[in-house]
């Protein structure tokens, strides 16, 4: 009778129809996968830092007890995750899809690293450590072969919903997304949790290990700036990484600056300095909201603002705790400095010299334009393509686009701010080519709309995008500069001749 009526109703009317279907969507559905990925993956890092906390939290000796908690939630949570993928890889392949694409996108260099790190894992617990550790415990711990294979793999787990949605070409940075940044961002806290202030804030008149070197005080501060520098430049390297390739929210810096907090203090229970990465977080979010009212997305200042913030507040913290700081003014304001200092460089040389390293497959595109070139009209002259590339590099930073020699072409400035409105003519035009009825015309035009404009993802990600090899790629990529200069050929000429005469 139950059957029957199933059959009536339909294959979706039965419950273990629908409960089918639930399961398929969380085997095929990319934000489903994510979700449960992300998840997985939270636990993944949780564990691995209650492992640390047993082994670092007492000097010289393991507290069994979370040594055997944190090793069960990364075993069972990695096997938990590379089951899953395992599942979501057979039932692609098994519908015909390539191997690389059996999984939603991002998620093949997930499951490909989820085995890699069982296949450390197995080498170390099987023949490394039994041999190799002379004491397992510290940096002779930490730092095997196996096991920074095994942490290089969790990065590329954990970072798999980033992947993702970068590749889905998401512009706004959702919980998933974000958790998945905060969980790639703990892992290298983990990899230099030997060199981190929350972990060993060596300022603090109050610090256990302080006796060691007390007649060494020297080493006590070189190690602390260190750490505060070093950590400076990853939280930065994290915050741009985010704000260059997804519009984020207000609090999406605090919530993966604060989660990163949560993990590194667990280390040695330093919860007191959590209020450090709260503070860094807010402070970016108020940069990151603040300079949303000009075109382009901060990239060298808002990596200042997070270095100088976390070097500020954890120093402040620090002074405000019962027991104070060690540390007298002078080298506490050069160590915010040079935090500040060190991280705005950093976003510059990111900024500057990312973009024209994808460009080798043309040798022509790789000449940056002299100051002194100019605009020409003369179709075979590379410098057009230099200049009009020069231009889509620098989209997202006003100053160095209003630079630029197409900045002054006739036809584009009409008195305003001459980047402003050469951004406003470059999207348009891309946007013009894009929707061209010329199939190859439009391919181009969408090339150049998801590279610079949607700031979809690297070269490669944008190719596999528009299911283009990669020579035709760069062919289409190199016929789109010329037809974005032959439209401002068209616009400058007009502007000429709609110039009255001296």
């Amino acid at each position: 009778m139950r059957v029957s009526k199933c059959v009536s109703k339909g294959s979706y009317g039965c419950p273990g129809s629908e409960r089918l279907k639930v399961l398929r969507r969380f085997i095929e559905d990319p934000r489903a996968v994510d979700a449960v990925v992300v998840v997985l993956a939270t636990w993944f890092v949780l564990g691995a830092y209650v492992t640390a906390f047993a082994y670092v939290s007492q000097p010289g000796q393991v507290l069994a007890t979370f040594e055997k908690a944190g090793f069960t939630t990364v075993t069972a949570s990695w096997s938990l995750l590379t089951l899953y993928l395992f599942a979501g890889f057979a039932a692609g392949l098994r519908e015909g899809r390539l191997w690389n694409r059996a999984l939603p996108d991002g998620q093949t260099g997930t499951f490909a690293a989820a085995l890699v790190f069982g296949a450390a894992w197995i080498v170390d617990q099987a023949f490394w450590a039994p041999i190799f550790v002379s004491n397992g415990l510290g940096l002779d711990a930490l730092f095997t072969p196996p096991h920074l294979i095994e942490m290089g793999a969790a990065a590329v787990i954990v970072s798999g919903p980033l992947r993702a949605a970068a590749r889905r070409g998401e512009t706004l940075a959702g919980p998933v997304t974000l958790t998945s940044a905060a969980l790639l961002l703990s892992v290298l806290t983990f990899a230099t949790q030997f060199i981190h202030p929350l972990i060993d804030p060596w300022a603090a008149g109050d610090y256990d290990f302080r006796p060691v070197i007390a007649h060494a005080t020297w080493l006590g501060e070189n190690i602390g700036v260190a750490s505060i520098l070093a950590q400076a430049v990853i939280l930065a390297g994290t915050g741009l990484l985010l704000n260059s390739g997804f519009k984020l929210r207000p609090g999406s810096m605090t919530f993966v600056f604060t989660l990163n907090g949560v993990l590194v203090t667990i280390t040695k229970s330093h919860f007191q300095l959590l209020p450090v990465m709260v503070a860094t977080g807010v402070a970016a979010d108020a940069w990151v909201a603040w300079t949303a009212r000009r075109t382009g997305k901060p990239s060298a200042s808002l990596c200042a603002v997070i270095g100088g913030a976390f070097a500020t507040s954890y120093l402040v913290e620090v002074a405000l705790l019962p027991a104070g700081s060690t540390w007298g003014f002078s080298l506490a304001l050069g160590t915010i400095f040079a935090a500040t200092m060190l991280t705005w460089m950093m976003g510059r040389v990111l900024r500057a010299g990312l973009p024209g390293a994808v460009f080798e497959p043309y040798e022509v595109l790789v000449k940056s334009p002299a100051p002194d070139e100019h605009w020409t009209l003369d179709p075979d002259n590379s410098v057009r393509e230099q200049l009009v590339r020069s231009a889509l590099d620098d989209l997202g930073t006003p100053e160095a686009l209003g630079r630029n020699p197409l900045a002054k072409l006739p036809g584009l400035s009409r008195g305003g701010s001459a980047a402003n409105e050469l951004r406003e003519v470059l999207v348009d035009v891309i946007g013009e080519l894009a929707g061209s009825v010329a199939a190859r015309d439009a391919e181009c035009g969408r090339v150049l709309l998801d590279y610079y404009v949607r700031r979809v993802g690297s070269h490669e990600v944008v190719a596999e995008r528009l299911y283009l090899s990669r020579p035709t790629y760069y062919r289409r990529l190199h016929h789109g500069f010329q037809l974005v200069a032959t439209r401002l050929d068209e616009m400058s000429l007009a502007g000429r001749a709609a110039t009255p005469a001296g």
